[in-house]
């Protein structure tokens, strides 16, 4: 538990419980601003608590850690103990033109971002975004133009989900 004093004679307490429990639960990253708003303090000493906690956390807990991307935070699988979950780990939500593109991907290894769009529509832009975030592709500039190319774990990941992405045999 924390006791962090205000300017105010008044004390604020949050108990770490609390920042797990909000962490635990959260579907996905949150903001300061969030936290701040649910914790009902200021930006300004919730940096000081939010410091601690995730140097607490991240050296107690070897599994799972708190991490900071992009003004966010949330909580994440440790790199080492990725492969071991990854099984149960529920795929995201792939649309139909999403498991064509990925299909496409998987049998031609490579393809032109325009080529994509030719075969797949105007829409694939969304898609390819989408796909990009997840880890499934990757973008490379080759001769001026975009080239997408399907990761290596994303592929290993679809080989062993075939069934999930009605990708076939």
């Amino acid at each position: 538990m924390i006791t962090m004093s205000r300017r105010s004679s008044s004390e604020k307490t949050i108990d770490y419980g609390v920042l797990e429990a909000i962490f635990f639960s959260s579907p996905r990253p949150i903001s300061k601003d969030r936290l701040a708003k649910i914790l009902d303090i200021s930006k300004k000493d919730l940096d000081g608590w939010l410091t601690k906690f995730m140097e607490e956390f991240n050296r107690k807990h070897k599994g799972v850690k708190i991490a900071r991307r992009r003004g966010y935070y949330y909580l994440t699988i440790v790199d080492k103990y990725l492969e071991y979950v990854i099984n149960i780990i529920e795929p995201p939500p792939l649309n139909n033109r999403q498991k064509l593109v990925i299909a496409y991907l998987y049998k031609n290894k490579e393809a032109y971002l325009k080529d994509l769009r030719s075969l797949f529509g105007p829409y694939i832009y969304r898609d390819i975004k989408k796909l990009r975030k997840w880890g499934f592709i990757s973008i490379v500039t080759r001769d001026k133009k975009k080239m997408v190319y399907l990761r290596p774990e994303a592929e290993a990941y679809i080989i062993r989900r075939r069934k999930t992405y009605n990708l076939g045999e």
